[in-house]
């Protein structure tokens, strides 16, 4: 390896690893019970936010999203999906609150986890996914088991304080 391919190797991974760590995103969390006197359902209110300082300004970014958890104990991903844009809520940041019944006494399907990627298109109308891994189908997931208080309400409004949510980077091929 020659001096000038081993200097243009470091300045490359150099800014591989800059890209990288210029994203970040963070998931807060909160659980309810609906009804003191007997259980009906449960409902998640997640708060979620991306950052990343190398987007210019006039990008959009979007959320996918879908729930996973278990079916008559049989695991699954990516139920109920949807796509939602995402408001700027600070310089370089993007925050939104999704909310979902992830339990129904009647139902033997609840949701364990939010699974997520986010969609970022750019002001020249090129795209790429934020997921973590460079996977064909890879997707971040944050673990609602995280909520350890799950107080109940009898008005629908959510109580309690919210959770930082344990996200992880799912590869999926």
């Amino acid at each position: 390896m020659t001096v000038f391919s081993r200097n243009g190797l470091a300045l490359l991974l150099f800014f591989v690893s800059s890209s990288a760590m210029a994203s970040e995103q963070w998931v807060q969390g909160r659980v309810v019970l609906h009804s003191c006197v007997y259980a009906s359902s449960y409902e998640a209110e997640l708060n979620l936010s991306y950052r990343n300082y190398t987007l210019p300004w006039g990008t959009s970014v979007y959320l996918i999203h879908g729930w996973g958890g278990l079916d008559n104990f049989v695991p699954f991903d990516w139920d109920n999906t949807q796509t939602l844009a995402v408001s700027a809520s600070a310089p370089w940041t993007w925050s939104i609150t999704v909310r979902s019944n992830i339990s129904n006494r009647s139902s033997p399907k609840w949701y364990e986890h939010f699974d997520y990627v986010w969609k970022v298109v750019l002001p020249n109308g090129t795209e790429f996914y934020e997921k973590g891994n460079g996977s064909t189908w890879g997707y971040y997931a944050a673990n609602l088991s995280d909520v350890t208080q799950r107080p109940c309400t009898s008005d629908g409004n959510f109580v309690g304080p919210t959770y930082p949510l344990t996200v992880t980077s799912v590869e999926k091929w």
